[in-house]
């Protein structure tokens, strides 16, 4: 399924103010549907995202809004849809509590036309807050 279609199915907010014109004159133009109405706005996703997944999510969004970033979350890229997007770096976070081979790859097939992807396994990161700040803080860049 492309990543449009999954934006209608899912009835994603992060995209819902974005037509579907401008979102394809975007992709084309930039590689990603990110402007002024989803920009620098935190989303959930609407399927399945645990309260860890949420978190995490939220805490590399903030690192790099305080780094001075122009970030997004659950922002359309390539054929795919990433939980965190630095347009600047044109850099992806995802978020992903079972990190295999086939899930790896299949990110990166998605994800593509950008400069970098980092896959966070939420196994990896503690349930404490203050410990996985400082763990993803030394991840983010």
């Amino acid at each position: 399924m492309s990543a449009r279609r999954k934006i209608l199915s899912y009835g994603l907010s992060s995209q819902r103010k974005i037509s579907q014109i401008t979102a394809a004159k975007l992709l084309r133009k930039k590689g990603f549907v990110m402007n002024e109405r989803n920009s620098k706005c935190l989303f959930p996703h609407s399927r399945k995202e645990s309260l860890k997944h949420w978190i995490v999510k939220a805490i590399i969004f903030k690192i790099l809004l305080n780094k001075g970033r122009n970030v997004g979350s659950e922002i359309e890229v390539g054929n795919g849809i990433a939980d965190v997007f630095d347009s600047d770096y044109k850099i992806a976070y995802e978020i992903e509590n079972n990190v295999s081979k086939f899930k790896r790859e299949d990110r990166i097939r998605n994800l593509s036309d950008i400069n970098d992807i980092f896959i966070i396994n939420l196994k990896r990161v503690s349930n404490e807050i203050n410990a996985a700040k400082k763990y993803l803080e030394k991840i983010v860049v």
